[in-house]
């Protein structure tokens, strides 16, 4: 008699345990509508004039306009924001041994500067199958060093320079202030160097065409934050916004620091759209793309858009940090690396690289890829 029981126990606890991690699931994805509901509104209530039509033209609009590469629900939440099939679950072998082995990362990502630092680019099949809106997994990542490990209740954003009083934010400060959720495609300056470098060597690794990723990022528009910090307009002190990572993060400059500037002019602009970011595609940011918080520019190079976000600073005159220009500048055809290092050409501020050109390269087929004619 006691042998059947041993089954109807296990069943019991067996029930309990699938209907909690059922229950967990469910709540869990309930989460995830909800942010993804909220994420399309904010965008379609940013869309001129489609605020006020029906919730159902809004639905047919989108629809239309993404062809297919998304599928709606019938309360309009965008699925794709959320397919589990990108998801990373585990520390790729190749980073076993470096700093990042604490990171998850795409297996098929191409490394461009062998195990670490860690810069790579997903092929371009990977890439168009993504669609329109890129996976942060898949989405290419440009590290000059170890990502840092940082705690989001530990992490602050200090504002100073010529502000009316020093500020320090935490991480709940910045999420709790008004929002904005755009969609932004983000280019490696480098994009498609290793066609330049058949031509002629430059100081940069070889970038193929796919350090560009488009995502939804969520953050805080510049020109709110620094309104709540008391900068509202340029003067001649105020010329220019600085950002800055942590300090001693990489291996070069004064205090180890990536840091570099825009004109404070467009970040106080709204239609420029800069933001701090905290999400990319409706989730926190991970590791590789600036947890817990980053700069996001549209239609600047990757290289402004400073991760790891640690200090603000309003100055006079544009960054002084060792990557600001040392980095990220298009010298004349005769001046190689050794002539602008001798000659001050990387302080030159008519060379630095901002804005990218369009253009545009072929996915299909791939280079030296043999395509069959049937």
């Amino acid at each position: 008699m006691g042998i059947p029981i041993i089954p109807r126990v296990t069943d019991a606890v067996g029930g309990v345990v699938g209907g909690v991690g059922r229950l967990l699931r469910k709540n869990k994805l309930k989460e995830e509508d909800e942010e993804t509901d909220r994420l399309v509104k904010e965008y379609m209530a940013s869309v001129p004039g489609l605020a006020n039509v029906s919730s159902s033209a809004q639905l047919n609009l989108m629809g239309e306009g993404l062809k297919g590469k998304a599928e709606l629900s019938v309360r309009g939440t965008t699925q794709w924001l959320h397919r589990s099939k990108w998801d990373v679950d585990k520390v790729d072998s190749r980073d076993r041994g470096t700093p990042d082995e604490w990171i998850q990362r795409h297996p098929e990502l191409i490394r461009l500067t062998g195990r670490h630092p860690f810069n790579c680019e997903p092929p371009p099949k990977l890439l168009n199958e993504a669609g329109f809106l890129t996976p942060a997994s898949i989405h290419y990542v440009r590290n000059h060093g170890a990502a840092p490990n940082i705690k989001w209740n530990e992490h602050r954003i200090r504002v100073e320079g010529n502000v009316p009083r020093v500020r320090t934010f935490s991480m709940n400060d910045i999420v709790n202030m008004p929002r904005q959720s755009i969609p932004v495609t983000l280019v490696c300056a480098g994009n498609r160097r290793k066609e330049e470098n058949m031509l002629k060597q430059t100081i940069g690794f070889n970038w193929g065409q796919c350090g560009v990723g488009t995502s939804m990022w969520t953050g805080v528009p510049m020109h709110v934050f620094l309104k709540i910090c008391g900068v509202t307009s340029v003067s001649a002190n105020r010329q220019y916004l600085c950002f800055q990572g942590p300090d001693g993060e990489l291996p070069k400059g004064k205090d180890g620091s990536y840091g570099t500037s825009i004109p404070l002019a467009m970040a106080l602009n709204p239609a420029n759209d800069v933001m701090i970011a905290y999400e990319q595609n409706a989730k926190k940011l991970t590791p590789d793309h600036g947890y817990p918080v980053r700069i996001i520019i549209p239609g600047w190079i990757g290289g402004r858009m400073v991760k790891y976000l640690t200090k603000i600073s309003v100055t006079a005159t544009p960054s002084e940090n060792f990557y600001h220009f040392n980095d990220n500048r298009i010298m004349p055809p005769h001046v190689d690396a050794e002539m602008a290092a001798a000659e001050g050409w990387w302080y030159k501020e008519e060379y630095i690289f901002n804005q990218l050109n369009i253009n545009s390269a072929i996915l299909y087929p791939d280079h030296d890829q043999v395509v069959k004619h049937e």
